[in-house]
């Protein structure tokens, strides 16, 4: 599993220094389908690498946020076009389960354009729940676009601006953090494979 998850970072941060700025844009737009990595790691990684000044920080924000917004209407009209159907066939290979469906289904349902707008702030929510719902409900495609575009663009910019004061000021983090590299490490690597643990028990369980 964790091999798997360096593997990707790897592969990520070798695409930012070939690909350069188009590389952010490409992997938000894959993110939300393609890649079972959060995107959150994937922008803080843009900052660290691809940001050294406040006009570059603005640019790479638009990029990426230009990507979600793709990424985000290929999947609305997917569940549009294919319905529930196809969902259902295919959602285990991308860790989502059909009680994940159905709590987002009623919270759009409940919420509306509200919905949509607050969970592209919230840190590792699944941004292909949100799409697939609004596509299946047949959401406005302009309302949809314009408040996915509006609500992820600050997160983004938000990311990317950790992950690039990250990388400026990283020798001074690592003096402070260095005494506890290992049990942070094993925080960390406890809680992603808890996770991964908890997503693949509840999918096996809902099919």
């Amino acid at each position: 599993m964790f091999s798997i998850e360096n593997t990707i970072i790897d592969w990520v941060i070798n695409s930012y220094n070939t690909l350069g700025y188009p590389g952010i844009f490409i992997f938000m737009v894959i993110e939300p389908t393609v890649l079972p990595f959060p995107g959150e790691i994937i922008l803080t990684l843009a900052g660290w690498l691809l940001v050294n000044n406040y006009f570059e920080l603005f640019y790479v924000s638009l990029l990426a946020t230009f990507g979600t917004l793709i990424g985000c209407i290929i999947e609305y009209y997917i569940a549009k076009i294919f319905g529930l159907k196809l969902i259902n066939r295919f959602r285990k290979y991308f860790l989502i389960t059909e009680k994940d469906i159905q709590k987002t289904e009623s919270y759009f349902l409940k919420y509306g354009y509200y919905f949509v707008f607050i969970t592209r702030f919230i840190p590792f929510f699944p941004k292909s729940l949100t799409s697939i719902i609004a596509g299946l409900y047949k959401m406005n495609i302009y309302k949809f676009s314009l408040i996915t575009f509006l609500a992820s663009f600050p997160a983004n910019y938000l990311y990317i601006y950790v992950g690039n004061r990250l990388g400026k000021n990283y020798s001074d983090i690592e003096k402070y953090i260095d005494p506890f590299k290992l049990p942070i490490l094993i925080i960390g690597c406890t809680l992603v494979l808890f996770y991964f643990v908890l997503k693949f028990y509840k999918i096996k369980r809902s099919i």
